[in-house]
């Protein structure tokens, strides 16, 4: 079983291993593709200004600003062929030219354009106004809704350039080539300002994955630790009620065997003991199915006005103590009867003082106070006994959990009585906690408040 959930939790670390690298993995990708698509964007919108920049610095055609726009072009020239002209000695280049105009649509209008400031700026060659091209571009940024600042600088065309760098070359300088680089202002914020809330999912979800792990963790050894203690209680109640039922059979045979029957006083010793051990088992009958009626809600709190100093006392005679055994009783409310239910407190009394004699070391001395504290009151039991392990602390109110002692139990029972407590102390709307020192004792602290 061990073998077997160890290898059930590797198989999951390896999951959720692998979902984390994925999920990394995720994010990284999804961060370079913002920055190539942020770098494309970026050279486009540096593209279209230096085309806009070029409009500006050409005089293009009159006829390109016609409502029907139009472009002609120079084909070629013929020889005048006529005879009078040849004739003429004023006539030195005898020739006519041919054009041909052609209609621009609307929806070419701005390539046409375009390429027209092309060619005029590379006949001319005049230098590039960084700031004028600046507000251009940062108009197409705003277009492609880049909201990053860019600083552009002029390179000549032997400078090395990157994928990762926004740079366009241009060809109407005075130079040859010029390449205009764009370069950006904390454009890792605005990629890790797009990529934030994918990068949260995905963290979100490493942490709900190792949490499961954790979780289901956590479950199979409570389920582990439940059945351990489902075992222990079947070993415990089978050897409770073997030794009850062997006396039981013994007296029986004595009375039957041996005469007993016949004596009296011996019948009336068997008679009382077979009488106890019954009502022990009427008893332990009793608790458990009570545990289970107040789990499932049947039974409840019956509140009454209950003097406690009057019912500790109660409880503490039905022990059997012995010289130099104590239990001291202090009530330190005003008044010192309380509403709760009088069952309810007996029952807790009886089983922490029980524990406290079964596990004492030499004489028993317990002390048993009531206080007043904000909104309630708080019930208080410390004994001398041999104290309990920090490590079974957090798990004694468990059903069927019971400190072991080099693995046997030297106190018997069923694991039943704390978890019992618990459940009682919680149907009076109280709160139950723990303090212990190894051979100094034990401090059970119930605090109950009013409804």
């Amino acid at each position: 079983m061990r073998r077997r959930l160890k290898f059930t939790f590797l198989i999951a670390i390896c999951a959720v291993s692998l979902i984390v690298l994925f999920q990394v993995y995720w994010v990284y990708n999804n961060y370079k593709v913002s920055q190539y698509n942020f770098i494309a964007s970026a050279r486009y919108a540096l593209q279209k200004s230096i085309s806009a920049y070029q409009l500006q610095q050409s005089e293009l055609p009159t006829s390109l600003k016609y409502k029907d726009p139009t472009l002609t072009f120079f084909l070629r020239t013929i020889p005048n062929r006529d005879s009078i002209a040849f004739d003429t000695p004023a006539v030195i280049k005898p020739f006519h030219a041919e054009f041909l105009t052609v209609k621009i649509d609307e929806y070419n209008i701005n390539e046409v354009s375009a390429i027209m400031g092309r060619l005029i700026s590379q006949q001319f060659r005049r230098p590039v106004n960084l700031d004028s091209l600046a507000v251009l571009y940062k108009e197409e940024l705003r277009k492609e809704n880049i909201a990053v600042s860019f600083k552009l600088i002029l390179l000549d065309s032997t400078a090395v350039l990157s994928q990762d760098e926004v740079s366009v070359p241009i060809k109407f300088h005075r130079s040859p080539v010029v390449i205009v680089k764009a370069i950006p202002v904390n454009s890792s914020t605005m990629l890790w300002k797009q990529n934030i809330l994918p990068a949260f999912i995905s963290f979100a979800l490493i942490l709900l994955s190792a949490g499961s792990l954790f979780f289901m963790g956590r479950m199979i050894k409570r389920q582990m630790r439940l059945n351990s203690f489902k075992d222990d209680f079947i070993n415990n109640i089978t050897h409770e009620l073997r030794t009850p039922l062997t006396i039981l059979q013994s007296s029986i045979d004595a009375l039957k065997s041996f005469g007993a029957s016949s004596d009296p006083d011996r019948l009336e010793r068997y008679l009382n003991i077979n009488l106890n051990i019954i009502k022990k088992l009427d008893t332990d009958i009793d608790r458990i199915l009570e545990i289970s009626k107040y789990e499932h809600g049947i039974m409840s709190a019956q509140r009454m006005d209950v003097n406690l100093t009057d019912l500790s006392a109660e409880v503490v005679d039905r022990f059997d103590l012995r010289a130099p055994d104590e239990i001291f009783i202090f009530n330190a409310l005003q008044p010192k009867v309380v509403n709760t239910d009088r069952f309810i407190i007996d029952t807790i009394l009886s089983n922490l003082i029980d524990n406290a004699i079964k596990y004492a070391q030499g004489n028993v001395r317990v002390n048993i106070s009531f206080r007043t504290i904000v909104n309630g009151w708080q019930l208080q039991i410390q004994d001398n006994g041999k104290g309990i392990d920090p490590f079974h602390l957090p798990f004694i109110f468990d059903k069927f959990y019971r400190v072991q002692s080099k693995n046997v139990h030297e106190v018997k029972g069923y694991g039943l009585g704390l978890s019992y407590v618990k459940l009682l102390v919680t149907a009076l709307n109280g709160e139950i906690s723990v303090t212990s020192q190894i051979n100094k004792g034990t401090t059970f602290t119930i605090q109950f408040h009013d409804e």
